[in-house]
């Protein structure tokens, strides 16, 4: 693995669940190395998320409480926020939701009409249920859109993980025979390729816990990336792709430039 060095880059575009934080809880050493980068005044941070559940006022309020002091909404895009942005691109004007109120509230902001009809958005949803799973899938099969915010399987806590949207994403694509129409979230590269855009970034650097999300995202958006051991991934052996480097923490990034 390469040696990291902070002054190579201009952006750190940061994953949240499994790197900054657990269940909202801060991994140890987050929060001091992050205040410490962004006091430096040299490098952008931006928090990217496929966790589509809150929204991102909520999630900046929460990175505040736990002394990411300087933290705003800007600072944070979550892969409903990108849905719900590129909503009038894609053409949704009705959609049923599978998901919690994060993304309800961000495509409600941009004017889609939330009800039990028209194309179906799925997030994350911890209260996910036959009868969602019946709307969803007949509204697809009426011409409806399959969108989905992430493919995420699972979803890291402190007792272990639970599951992610893409369990929710697998049942319907089970039922419906078929897989979604659009995926937003990373591994997809839109939100990385449109916060490099947005900031005139020319070395941006992905930070995050999952090969297949994060690792892949930056691949396909030909940034550089590092993985960090503090969530999903534990165990390196055959990982593919390679990260460009591995982080213990976030900690890390610290002596890299010691």
């Amino acid at each position: 693995m390469s040696e990291l060095r902070l002054e190579d880059y201009d952006l750190l575009l940061i994953d949240l669940d499994g790197v900054v934080w657990l269940r909202n809880e801060p991994i140890a050493g987050a929060v001091e190395t992050l205040n410490r980068i962004h006091d430096g005044e040299k490098i952008e941070i931006r928090f990217v998320t496929n966790n589509s559940t809150r929204h991102r006022k909520e999630v900046a309020e929460t990175l505040r409480r736990i002394g990411i002091r300087w933290a705003e909404q800007y600072h944070v895009i979550t892969s409903a926020s990108t849905l719900a942005d590129l909503s009038s691109v894609i053409g949704i004007e009705r959609c049923f939701i599978v998901g919690e109120q994060g993304l309800l509230m961000e495509l409600e902001e941009e004017g889609v009409d939330i009800g039990g009809k028209g194309d179906v958005c799925v997030g994350m949803d911890r209260n996910f249920n036959y009868q969602k799973l019946t709307t969803a899938l007949r509204n697809i099969l009426a011409g409806g859109l399959f969108l989905a915010t992430n493919e995420d399987r699972t979803f890291p806590t402190p007792d272990g993980p639970i599951p992610g949207a893409g369990s929710m994403v697998s049942a319907i694509s089970g039922a419906c025979g078929r897989p979604p129409d659009i995926v937003i979230g990373k591994p997809n590269p839109i939100m990385f390729l449109r916060i490099s855009i947005q900031t005139g970034a020319k070395r941006p650097l992905v930070i995050g816990d999952r090969i297949e999300t994060d690792v892949l995202g930056a691949l396909r958006a030909g940034m550089d990336s590092a993985l960090v051991l503090t969530g999903a991934a534990k165990d390196l052996r055959e990982v593919k792709p390679r990260p460009k480097y591995v982080l213990r923490s976030l900690r890390d990034l610290l002596k890299s430039g010691e």
